[in-house]
C-alpha cells in the first residue's frame, strides 16, 4: 500500500490585486466556458449533481449572453423550505499543489449568487474525500452583468482535481451565467528558480540545489518557503524553510539508500509572493550514475560556449523537466557549467513535413510559436529525433500507407537540413527513430479495429527500418552526423523497460536515460 505523509490541509484565500497577473494567454481549464456547445438542449460539460437541486436551461435572446450567442440559466428550486440551485463542472488542471487559481463567471438575474470550488482527494474507505471552499459572501444579482470571482491557493498536496461550482439562492432565484473561467494566476514580476532543475543522483546520496527569488530582476533576501516532496511511490512530505539573506538558499535533498528509484518531484512555494518553482531528481542505482559520470567525463564539446537545440516529436516534447534532453543537460552543465545552454523545441505529434512548415513560418503550421526565435541564441549543435509519426500506417489503407510517404519524407528532411545549414553554422546530429514494442502497438490497433474506429498502427519494424535508411541517406547527403538508436533499443536486453507499456512507443524514464546516455557516448567519441 502506498504511504502518504500529509501536510497541513490548507487554502490561502487572496484578494484580487495588482500583484497577480492573468495574461492574455492564460489557459482556461473549463470546458465549454461560454455555454455555446449544447447536447439535447443542455450545456455540454455542466450538470446538477444527483444530490443537489436546481434546474438548468439554455438562455437565448438579445440579453441572454455576455459573449457569444447563448448563456446558461440556473434557477433555484425550493425543497425542505430552502430555495437554491447549483451547477458544477469537474476539472483537473495539470498542476495544483501550491498554485493560485482564479474562478470567475459573468452573471445577472435575481437572488444571490455564490462561487465555490470542491477539492477532490484520493478516495479512502470510510472517509470523505472532498471538501468545499466557498466565497465568503454571496453577491446580490441585478439586471446588469457583473463578474463574480474568487481566488485560492492550494497547500494540500493531496488535492488532485476541482469541481467548479456556481450556486443561486433565494425564492425565485434565477441566474443567467456566461463566460466562466478557471485559470492559474501568476505573481507579477516575481520568479522563483531552482538550480539545477533536474539532478541525477544515486541512492544514498543527496541532490544539492540552489533556490533564489527575484522581483523585477532584483534578488529577494527574505521570505518563507514551503517545500512539497513527491516520491514515485506516492509518498508526499512537506516542510518549511526561508530565503537566506545572501539571496540564494542552499537546499540538500537527501535520499536514503533504499529510496525508490525513479523520478522524485520537488515543488517550492515562496509564500509572500505566491511564486512557484519545480525541480526533479532522478534516483538510480549507483551503477547507472557511474555510467553517466564516465560518459560525461569523456565529452569534449567545441566550440564553447555551446548552445544545443533539439527538434523532435513527442519523444522529445513529453516528460519535460526529466526527459532525455533534461538528463543530458544535467550532465553537460555539471561538466561545463554555464558554457553549455539548451533549448528543447520538440513538438508532440510532429513529422518532418510539420517541421518544414514551421521552419518556413507558414501561418497554418501546427504550434507555430514553438519555433519562435528558434535560432536565438545561434545554436552550435542541432539534434533531430523523428520518425515514428512519419512511418505510422493508417487503418484506412489496410496498414499500407504511411503518414508521410517515403519520397516526401526524404525530400522534406533534405530541405530541412539544408535550411538549418544555411541559417546556422551548427553541427547537425540526426538520430534514427528508436525501436518499439510492436506487440503492444499491434494490440492497440487490433482493439481499435474491433471497435471499428479509424486509427494508425505505430512502431511497425519494417517501416521504422525503411525510414531509418532514408534518414541516414539524407544525413549523409547533407554532411550531418547520424546516430543510430534503433539497433541499441531493438536489441536491449530489457527492451520493454524502455517503452511505455500503454503504447509501446513513448519512452519510460529508463528509455529517456538510455537515449541521453547514447548521446553522451556519441559526444564523448567525437
Amino acid at each position: 500500500m502506498k504511504r502518504v505523509v500529509r501536510c497541513s490541509w490548507g487554502l490561502i484565500w487572496l484578494a484580487l490585486g495588482t500583484s497577480l497577473v492573468l495574461g492574455d494567454e492564460a489557459k482556461n481549464f473549463l470546458r465549454n466556458p461560454g455555454f455555446e456547445q449544447r447536447d439535447a438542449g443542455q450545456a455540454v460539460g455542466w450538470q446538477v449533481a444527483g444530490s443537489w437541486q436546481g434546474s438548468l436551461e439554455t438562455a437565448t435572446g438579445e440579453d441572454a449572453a455576455h459573449g457569444g450567442k447563448h448563456g446558461l440559466r440556473l434557477s433555484a428550486v425550493t425543497k425542505n423550505g430552502k430555495a437554491w440551485g447549483r451547477v458544477f463542472q469537474s476539472v483537473r488542471p495539470p498542476g495544483i499543489t501550491a498554485r493560485r487559481f482564479r474562478f470567475s463567471v459573468w452573471a445577472k438575474g435575481h437572488g444571490e449568487c455564490l462561487l465555490g470550488l470542491i477539492q477532490y482527494r484520493p478516495a479512502q474507505p470510510g472517509k470523505i474525500h472532498y471538501s468545499y471552499a466557498w466565497q465568503e459572501k454571496a453577491t446580490p444579482l441585478t439586471d446588469t452583468w457583473q463578474e463574480l470571482s474568487q481566488e485560492l491557493q492550494v497547500l494540500d498536496p493531496q488535492v488532485q482535481s476541482f469541481g467548479a461550482v456556481v450556486e443561486v439562492r433565494g425564492d425565485g432565484g434565477r441566474a443567467i451565467l456566461d463566460d466562466a473561467a478557471l485559470v492559474q494566476v501568476e505573481p507579477a514580476g516575481v520568479a522563483l528558480r531552482i538550480t539545477p532543475p533536474l539532478a541525477m543522483v544515486a541512492q544514498g546520496n543527496e541532490a544539492r540545489l540552489e533556490i533564489s527569488a527575484e522581483n523585477q530582476g532584483q534578488r529577494l533576501s527574505r521570505g518563507a518557503l514551503k517545500f512539497f516532496l513527491n516520491g514515485p511511490d506516492g509518498t508526499v512530505t512537506c516542510h518549511d524553510s526561508s530565503l537566506e539573506t545572501a539571496g540564494t538558499t542552499g537546499y540538500q535533498w537527501p535520499f536514503a539508500a533504499i529510496a525508490p528509484t525513479g523520478i522524485h518531484r520537488l515543488i517550492a512555494l515562496h509564500v509572500e509572493s505566491g511564486a512557484v518553482a519545480e525541480a526533479y531528481a532522478d534516483i538510480a542505482e549507483k551503477g547507472v550514475i557511474d555510467a553517466f559520470e564516465e560518459a560525461a567525463a569523456k565529452v569534449n564539446i567545441e566550440p564553447l560556449p555551446a548552445h544545443l537545440l533539439f527538434l523532435g516529436d513527442s519523444l522529445t516534447d513529453f516528460q519535460r523537466g526529466y526527459n532525455y534532453v533534461d538528463k543530458l543537460a544535467f550532465w553537460l552543465r555539471r561538466r561545463f557549467g554555464d558554457n553549455v545552454t539548451f533549448r528543447n523545441a520538440g513538438v508532440g505529434g510532429d513529422f518532418i513535413s510539420r517541421v518544414l512548415e514551421r521552419l518556413n513560418r507558414e501561418p497554418h503550421a501546427h504550434r507555430l510559436s514553438m519555433y519562435d526565435d528558434l535560432f536565438e541564441p545561434p545554436p552550435t549543435h542541432v539534434f533531430f529525433f523523428l520518425g515514428h509519426n512519419d512511418s505510422k500506417v493508417s487503418s484506412s489503407s489496410n496498414y499500407a500507407a504511411q503518414a508521410v510517404l517515403p519520397d516526401k519524407f526524404e525530400a522534406d528532411y533534405g530541405t530541412v537540413l539544408e535550411k538549418i545549414r544555411a541559417e546556422t553554422k551548427a553541427k547537425i546530429i540526426v538520430l534514427s527513430a528508436s525501436s518499439s514494442v510492436f506487440e503492444i502497438c499491434r494490440a492497440n490497433a487490433d482493439k481499435a479495429r474491433a471497435a471499428d474506429r479509424p486509427h494508425s498502427l505505430f512502431g511497425k519494424p519494417e517501416e521504422l527500418e525503411r525510414y531509418n535508411v532514408l534518414t541516414k541517406r539524407v544525413a549523409d547527403r547533407a554532411g550531418a552526423a547520424y546516430l543510430d538508436v534503433y539497433e541499441p533499443t531493438r536489441t536491449h536486453p530489457d527492451k520493454r523497460s524502455l517503452f511505455d507499456p500503454n503504447d509501446g512507443v513513448h519512452l519510460t524514464n529508463a528509455g529517456n536515460r538510455f537515449i541521453a546516455l547514447q548521446i553522451l557516448d556519441y559526444l564523448g567519441g567525437q
